[in-house]
């Protein structure tokens, strides 16, 4: 194998290497994120339930204040 062969297979291998380790830096955040966006969408759920058991504590105010009823 000639000298510039040589030295143009270290620099594609240099180069692979290279992706190689921006992939993996790339599948690391990629999972951060993954976890940040259950973690939020577990977030996101509990603040449905509060907000649905809100309205429903405002319709049953708003129904005794229309009959009339003391609070």
């Amino acid at each position: 194998m000639s000298e510039d062969m040589r030295a143009e297979m270290q620099h594609w291998q240099a180069r692979c290497d290279e992706m190689q380790v921006a992939l993996e830096r790339l599948r690391e955040q990629r999972d951060e994120w993954e976890a940040t966006c259950q973690t939020q969408a577990s977030i996101l759920n509990l603040q449905e339930k509060e907000i649905a058991q809100l309205r429903s504590m405002l319709d049953r105010i708003q129904v005794a204040m229309s009959q009339g009823q003391e609070l």
